[in-house]
C-alpha cells in the first residue's frame, strides 16, 4: 500500500477534503475520501484539529502505510517552507506565521514528508495526470470562482516565466478594462452586476445558472459577457503560449453552457485553435494534483514544495 499510495488533501475556505491517490495514475479512491468542516475564522488549535481529523481518518484508510502527503493549499503560503502567510483575507488568520508541516506531522505522529503547493496549480496539475489535460504536452488550467486562478504547465511542470507566461504566471491581475481581470470574471462580478441591473440580490452563483437555465435574460447576457471577457484577456497567452488546450474548473464552470458558446467564438476570431475543455472531476483534481507533488518529489523530478 505505502508504495503505490499517498495523500491528496484539498484545503478550502470551509472544508479540508482528503483521499488516498494511487501513485500509478492519479485515480482518487472515493470509499477513503473524507471531508470535514472547517470554521476558517477559528483559533489555531481548532482548525489544525480539524485538518488532522481528516488526514488522520485517511490514513487509517490505508492501515497506516502511508510515505507522503500532498496538500493544497490556498495563497498566500511560502510553499516550500510550508508556513502560512494568509491574513487580511478573512479566512485562516489565526495560522499566520506558522509552520504547517511541522503543526500536522506532530498532531498526527507522521514521520513522513508533507508537500504543499497552491490549490490552483494542484487543479491543474491533476487534471494534466489524470483529466482533460491528459496526454497533451502546452496546456493553461483556469478556475473559475470566487476568484481566477490560472496556471501554465509545459509537460506536467508549473511555469511561472518564460515566453507566453504572464508575469508570476498569474492571470487574475491582468489588465483590462482599467481594472485588473478578476474584476470582471469572478462569482463576486456576476453576482454585483445581476444586483446592479436587476435590484435583485442571489447568494450564488448557482441561483444565477438556474436562472439562466429557466431563460433570464440578464443572466444568460452576464454569463455571455463573462464568456467574451475571458477570451479577450487569455488569447494573447494561449497564442504566444501555443496552448493546445484550456481546461476549466472552478463553480462557475458547472454554468459552463451559458458562458462557454461566447468564449470559444470570442477564441475564434482572434484566431485562437487552442481547445477548451471543462473539468468534469470536481475537488478531485486538485487532490490528484496534490499528490502528483508528492509523486514527483519521491521521484526526485522536483525541488520539494
Amino acid at each position: 500500500m505505502n508504495n503505490e499510495y499517498v495523500i491528496g488533501a484539498d484545503i478550502g475556505g470551509s472544508h479540508i477534503t482528503a483521499a488516498l491517490v494511487s501513485l500509478r495514475d492519479g485515480a482518487v479512491v472515493d470509499e477513503s475520501k473524507v471531508k470535514v468542516a472547517v470554521n476558517a475564522g477559528a483559533d489555531a488549535a481548532d482548525i489544525i484539529n480539524r485538518w488532522t481529523n481528516a488526514l488522520q481518518q485517511v490514513c487509517e484508510a490505508a492501515n497506516g502505510h502511508v510515505t507522503a502527503i500532498g496538500i493544497a493549499m490556498p495563497g498566500p503560503f511560502d510553499y516550500p517552507a510550508g508556513i502560512s502567510q494568509i491574513r487580511g483575507v478573512a479566512k485562516y488568520e489565526a495560522l499566520y506565521g506558522m509552520n504547517i508541516r511541522l503543526a500536522l506531522q506532530a498532531a498526527l505522529g507522521f514521520s513522513g514528508d508533507i508537500y504543499f503547493e497552491n490549490d490552483a496549480s494542484c487543479f491543474a496539475l491533476g487534471e494534466a495526470w489524470a483529466g482533460e489535460g491528459s496526454g497533451c504536452s502546452r496546456m493553461v488550467a483556469v478556475t473559475l470562482g470566487t476568484g481566477l486562478g490560472g496556471t501554465f504547465l509545459h509537460n506536467n511542470n508549473i511555469l511561472h516565466s518564460g515566453d507566453g507566461i504572464p508575469p508570476e504566471g498569474y492571470i487574475y491581475n491582468l489588465p483590462y478594462k482599467g481594472a485588473m481581470a478578476e474584476d470582471f470574471i469572478s462569482s463576486r462580478w456576476l453576482l454585483n452586476e445581476y444586483h446592479q441591473r436587476t435590484g435583485e440580490r442571489l447568494n450564488e452563483v448557482k441561483c444565477l445558472g438556474e436562472l439562466a437555465e429557466k431563460g433570464d435574460a440578464t443572466a444568460l447576457q452576464l454569463f455571455t459577457e463573462l464568456g467574451t471577457s475571458l477570451g479577450e484577456v487569455l488569447f494573447p497567452w494561449l497564442s504566444q503560449f501555443e496552448a493546445e488546450r484550456m481546461v476549466i474548473g472552478g463553480n462557475i464552470r458547472k454554468a459552463h453552457p451559458y458562458f462557454l458558446p461566447a468564449l470559444q467564438s470570442c477564441l475564434r476570431q482572434h484566431g485562437i485553435r487552442t481547445t477548451v475543455h471543462i473539468s468534469n472531476r470536481g475537488e478531485n483534481s486538485a487532490l490528484s494534483g496534490a499528490a502528483w507533488i508528492c509523486k514527483a518529489i519521491l521521484n526526485n523530478n522536483i525541488n520539494a514544495r
